[in-house]
């Protein structure tokens, strides 16, 4: 579990891409192969972007970018009750995204124990 500190830069940069996350086993029965998978989804614009075998998940990413990005990066909701919650949320583990304000470290038995 990763204890997120820091604040939002506006970059805009996680804006700018969808994130999906699938069934690993599901998808793989479908399709075959990792490679299978990969070729069908290049045609369609989509990338596989990671796989967490463990938590039986694969990572999407499609370059769409949210239509509240703002020519200049900005969120057009950002600090207003019209935010989507998984906007808020995110990001909720460390991204390779470079200008994001947050950071991230492990969080340990102390951080679980209340007051």
């Amino acid at each position: 579990m990763w204890i997120r500190e820091g604040e939002c830069h506006q970059c805009g940069e996680c804006c700018k891409t969808v994130n999906v996350t699938v069934v690993r086993d599901v998808t793989l029965r479908q399709h075959g192969s990792v490679e299978e998978l990969e070729r069908y989804l290049k045609y369609r614009g989509i990338q596989l972007v990671g796989e967490d075998v463990d938590n039986n998940y694969l990572f999407y990413a499609i370059p769409i970018p949210c239509d509240q990005l703002t020519d200049g990066n900005h969120c057009r909701v950002h600090g207003t009750p019209d935010k989507p919650l998984l906007c808020m949320k995110y990001p909720a583990e460390p991204d390779d995204i470079e200008q994001c304000g947050y950071t991230f470290r492990r969080a340990t038995v102390l951080d679980r124990v209340g007051p």
